[in-house]
């Protein structure tokens, strides 16, 4: 008589709470603005000033960010100004769509971006006086730092690549290494007069006829 055996499934074991996987939203760094607070951050962004301080340390005793210092925040978490400047991507190589602010002159807008005023006037062929909520035609990839740095936290602008060998060609660079050369030549010449004076041949060469043996 056959006997069958069952095997028994494993159950299996439900995570405890200590060791559950919370998925954290992803950071961005966001460079404090002359007159921000940290209500007036969280408020723009849907948030809770005591999640902005839980979220930066510098701010959990109850004071608030200096302007220049950074500070981060979810990437999710954008104000409206944010979403506008997004939208207003079109594509890589595209002209970005720029709605003007209240207070903004053309000026402000192109030196902020270094942006050439020919290239403004020939994206926006009848451009006029600007009015906040105008929609202004801008060059592709021209953006103020906070700009770019509200993008590249975002995901939608890769972050910048830096290239060692740029930094041959500053200034101090060039004059190092202008010095390390004159230096390299000037104890070449040293080695080869001393070679001359002791043994009566030149760095490459020999500069007395052979001495004959007979």
């Amino acid at each position: 008589m056959m006997t069958t055996t069952t095997r028994s499934r494993a159950t299996p074991r439900r995570a405890t709470r200590g060791t559950r996987v919370r998925a954290r939203a992803a950071m961005r760094p966001y460079t404090v603005r002359k007159g921000d607070t940290v209500e007036s951050i969280a408020s723009k962004r849907s948030m809770k000033a005591t999640d902005v301080r839980r979220l930066n340390t510098s701010l959990a005793g109850g004071g608030e960010p200096e302007a220049g210092s950074t500070i981060l925040l979810p990437s999710v978490n954008l104000s409206a100004r944010d979403r506008e400047i997004i939208d207003g991507i079109k594509g890589v190589n595209a002209p970005r769509v720029y709605p003007v602010r209240a207070g903004e002159s053309l000026e402000d807008i192109i030196g902020s971006r270094k942006i050439a005023r020919a290239d403004v006037e020939r994206l926006n062929p009848k451009l006029g006086a600007l009015k906040p909520g105008m929609k202004l035609l801008l060059p592709p990839g021209k953006y103020t730092v906070r700009e770019r740095e509200m993008l590249q936290g975002c995901g939608i602008l890769p972050a910048d690549s830096v290239n060692p060998l740029q930094y041959l060609w500053t200034p101090v660079a060039r004059n190092f290494l202008g010095g390390a050369v004159a230096l390299g030549a000037y104890a070449m010449y040293f080695a080869a007069c001393r070679r001359y004076q002791n043994h009566g041949t030149k760095l490459w060469g020999n500069d007395l006829p052979e001495i004959s043996q007979d």
